[in-house]
């Protein structure tokens, strides 16, 4: 009879802690799939922006080598690339795609992944060469390594919040200093809402980087300074297995029946 009690048991909390862990996890990249969006109007300076941990078409984008842009008439635009690899739980790259020539204005482009279109946009006849305005940034929220019901062997995160948003935005290390596109990022976004995952502990302090779709930059000066703790007093490095869950619960067992 016990030996059937532990079987119940262990099979009850390993469905629990298989519900428990189900957690999605953080894209580092958000906001968008392909930029500039589809029907937009932009300048003839565009460039393309194009992520590749999220399936466009049902394919993902592996290289900048499968992706053309085309116009009306049906040229292929010459592209230059570049590749910024942004961390976290997951990794993904962002894809900019560079025209070697400024567009022609008031004409209609299609982007192709593959041969599939995934966005189409018309130029306007600007061309911009002007930074955006730099949005201001502040940190909304911290949380450190988590092992709970709810966050379930989640890593560590940072939540730094845009007002005045550019048309991509970057969260780099304070470290980042150049004035062009970093190699490298802890997330990106088009949206309002910056998420770096996977922090290390302790003082942390980052930046924010601004583009607009011509790829002109704006780099805040200031530092973004925060700290991210340890896991703390009740929050175990393992969380409790379905074989010691169900011990635990063959013991109260034991128990009742001798008092």
């Amino acid at each position: 009879m016990l030996g059937r009690l532990i079987i119940a048991a262990a099979v009850l909390f390993g469905a629990a802690s298989a519900f428990a862990c189900s957690r999605i996890a953080e894209a580092p990249i958000s906001g968008f799939q392909v930029l500039p969006s589809e029907g937009s109007r932009v300048p003839r300076s565009t460039a393309v922006w194009v992520r590749s941990d999220q399936a466009i078409g049902g394919e993902l984008v592996k290289d900048g080598s499968s992706l053309r842009l085309i116009d009306e008439r049906g040229k292929v635009v010459p592209l230059t690339s570049t590749s910024v690899r942004v961390t976290g739980e997951q990794v993904a790259t962002l894809f900019v795609m560079r025209p070697m020539a400024i567009l022609e204005s008031n004409v209609n482009y299609r982007v192709e992944l593959n041969g599939a279109v995934i966005t189409r946009f018309v130029t306007s006849e600007e061309i911009d060469s002007q930074p955006p305005e730099l949005p201001k940034a502040k940190v909304a929220e911290v949380k450190g390594d988590m092992n709970t019901s709810d966050r379930c062997g989640a890593p560590s995160q940072v939540t730094v919040t845009l007002e005045g948003a550019g048309d991509v935005n970057f969260l780099v290390p304070a470290t980042v200093t150049a004035s062009a596109m970093p190699s490298s990022a802890l997330a990106v976004t088009s949206g309002s809402s910056l998420v770096a995952v996977a922090v290390p502990d302790g003082a942390v302090e980052l930046r924010v980087v601004a583009f607009d779709l011509s790829g002109n930059i704006a780099m805040s000066s200031d530092k973004l300074s925060t700290y991210l703790a340890s896991p703390g007093v009740g929050c175990s490095a393992m969380p409790m297995g379905p074989l010691a869950g169900a011990l635990a619960l063959v013991a109260m067992l034991r128990r009742r029946r001798r008092s």
